[in-house]
């Protein structure tokens, strides 16, 4: 992924940054719930059926059809 995108769209073991979660989304009040927060920093750690990512030290599933509601941007390593 080159900068900005969704999180379906992402590579595993990238670190990522929440920009936004779709606000069409029927889902996103959930989402948010569950973490998906704008600004908050995840990795995501397979991709499958399901998109698994760790989230504030928990690893959480959601489908592909959510994961492309949630728009992200990969995080610079602090080395750069």
């Amino acid at each position: 992924m080159n900068g900005q995108g969704n999180l379906s769209s992402a590579r595993c073991g990238e670190r990522l940054r929440i920009t936004a979660v779709g606000e069409e989304c029927a889902s996103a009040v959930r989402l948010r719930e569950m973490g998906f927060c704008e600004s908050a920093e995840i990795c995501k750690v397979s991709d499958g059926r399901n998109c698994l990512c760790l989230l504030m030290g928990s690893r959480v599933a959601i489908g592909r059809d959510l994961a492309r509601d949630v728009q992200v941007e990969k995080v610079p390593d602090a080395a750069a």
